[in-house]
């Protein structure tokens, strides 16, 4: 039996297990295997999710069936083999890693999370086990960012005329990569400056769609497109090849890194750190954090508190109340003579009526 078992194929395997799990007599219990749910999870992700999503996905589910096998019935993970993979994506698939990915593992065990989610839904688990394990804290650093001068120093680097406008763009507008890529010119009012993010042939990530205004380093950049063609085509891409085809995200991120590296700048400084720099800019600038939000389309106003350090003239005065030297402002002097003119006269009202207790003969 445990040659033949060994000579059987993992398919063979999990037909088997589906055949014994009919046979009359048993407990009539579909038999879900970790194949057979990857296949169906993954086409489902790969005709409503984006690229991007759908390769994280995979990846994901590479390293939980490296460690399970492919014949694992998904009804027979237990809350400690959740605990026992996200042990070994700790301690083993990290070590193959650089240390710049060292938290690669938690977008693994964060996409798996999800698809049990719909593995209960689709009525295939009773219980997600994911939910129930705590990934450890990590500790959060401040966003990369860069200023204008730096913009520059990256700008020469790049041969790319389209690319180049691309990332100019991208530093002055807040926008995503991908958001950028999809600009059609369409959503681009010259008249009123206004971007509009996100429509019908192209979604947001958050699906919201939000208006950007136009500033004069964007609008620079549109009308040099413009005065290019006699009239842009509606439809057509803002930041595309001669042809009409669009840039992926891809290509204009790796010739952003290599100006970046040409530059001698930040190893840690990318594509999405000129989101950053947007966002930091302002917030330096005093403009309020919920303005910021909706430009930067955040669904949530605590993504976007992760710039409010940044403010450092608020941050600067409130230190400053705890300088011996520093004269108190006019508030707190009012406040400072008000307290004392209230001590003042209890200490008068107390003394009266000591004065009173005594004379009058009460005892005390």
């Amino acid at each position: 039996m445990e040659e033949f078992l060994k000579n059987i194929s993992s398919k063979d395997l999990e037909k088997l297990k589906m055949l014994f799990s009919i046979i009359p007599g048993n407990e009539q219990k579909e038999v879900v295997t970790l194949r057979f749910f990857m296949e169906e999870y993954s086409k489902m992700i790969k005709l409503n999710r984006s690229k991007s999503y759908f390769v994280s996905v995979c990846s994901s589910f590479k390293h939980f069936i490296e460690f399970f096998g492919y014949g694992k019935s998904i009804q027979t993970i237990s809350l400690k083999d959740v605990e026992n993979f996200l042990t070994h994506l700790q301690h083993n698939v990290i070590k193959r890693r650089s240390s710049s990915s060292n938290e690669g593992y938690r977008v693994y065990f964060r996409t798996l999370k999800a698809a049990f989610n719909k593995a209960k839904d689709w009525g295939y688990v009773k219980e997600n086990y994911f939910t129930k394990v705590k990934l450890p804290k990590r500790q959060k650093l401040a966003p990369v960012f860069i200023n204008s001068d730096q913009l520059s120093t990256i700008s020469d680097q790049i041969k790319n005329e389209i690319v180049e406008d691309v990332v100019v763009f991208a530093f002055y507008t807040g926008m995503r990569l991908n958001e950028i890529v999809n600009l059609r010119w369409e959503n681009v009012d010259l008249n009123k400056r206004i971007i509009t993010v996100g429509d019908d042939k192209f979604l947001t990530k958050g699906r919201n769609q939000r208006f950007i205004p136009i500033c004069d380093e964007a609008l620079s950049i549109f009308e040099k497109k413009k005065s290019k063609k006699i009239v842009p085509i509606r439809n057509e891409f803002v930041f595309c090849k001669s042809n009409g085809v669009r840039f992926t995200g891809d290509y204009i991120s790796k010739i952003f890194k290599l100006a970046c590296k040409a530059a001698n700048l930040d190893n840690a400084i990318h594509f999405h750190s000129l989101r950053h720099s947007f966002a930091s800019n302002l917030v330096q600038k005093g403009v309020p954090l919920y303005t910021i939000k909706e430009l930067l389309g955040h669904s949530s106003i605590s993504t976007t508190e992760i710039y409010s350090h940044l403010n450092m003239d608020s941050l600067r005065d409130a230190i400053k109340t705890l300088d011996t030297s520093a004269p108190p402002s006019a508030s707190a002097s009012s406040e400072m003579l008000d307290i004392r003119q209230k001590q003042k006269t209890n200490l008068e009202e107390n003394s009266r009526l000591q004065i009173f207790s005594i004379n009058s003969g009460e005892k005390r």
